[in-house]
């Protein structure tokens, strides 16, 4: 039988899209220290030559990788709003309750683990935070205009408590899946967020 090539795609963004794909599947096997460029082309089925063409070093690789993971859960958390979800559902969307957002996060801690001297991890953490934060005060507002929320509450500060409580439950989460269902994970939200929802 014929090696296998990589699909034909003309749009370049969805070639390293599928790329990206095969990063996390190789992370989620493997981890993140060892993963190499020619890993990702055998997982392929194409040469190393066709993976630097869209990447010239396997830092951009991963960084990309790890802004297209963010980039569908901050997809979701928007769908959520726009479609009128009460305050607490949105933000469970985030919660590692199933196979595919585990594997966001799992993609994400893994990320974590390299070195902060390196300046496009560095700046890729500090744009992830202020993203999500920023996401996460729209749907504050949209809470506080439906008087879900207090309206006394400032939606930045909230937000950044709310980001500590999700980062947290997801980090317990990733270290023992097993001891934290998705009943407990949706339990321990709520009750965490209620007592950020008390006006001062």
């Amino acid at each position: 039988m014929g090696r296998h090539v990589m699909p034909k795609i003309v749009d370049h963004d969805e070639r390293r899209a599928e790329i990206a794909r095969a990063v996390e599947a190789i992370v989620h096997e493997t981890g993140i220290i060892s993963i190499t460029m020619r890993d990702v082309a055998k997982r392929l089925g194409c040469a190393p030559s066709v993976i630097s063409h869209y990447f010239e070093t396997k830092l951009e690789m991963l960084v990309f990788t790890v802004k297209q993971v963010r980039a569908r859960a901050e997809t979701a958390l928007i769908n959520a709003l726009d479609e009128g979800r009460d305050f607490h559902a949105c933000f469970e969307i985030l919660l590692p309750t199933d196979e595919q957002m585990w594997r966001n996060w799992h993609m994400c801690f893994a990320f974590w683990g390299l070195t902060p001297n390196a300046h496009p991890v560095q700046r890729e953490w500090e744009q992830a935070s202020h993203e999500a934060n920023l996401v996460f005060q729209r749907i504050i507002a949209r809470a506080q205009e439906r008087q879900e929320v207090d309206a006394s509450l400032d939606p930045a500060s909230l937000a950044t408590d709310i980001q500590v409580i999700i980062n947290g439950i997801a980090s317990l989460v990733n270290q023992s899946r097993k001891d934290w269902p998705p009943a407990r994970q949706r339990t321990a939200l709520r009750t965490m967020m209620s007592a950020l929802l008390q006006p001062v």
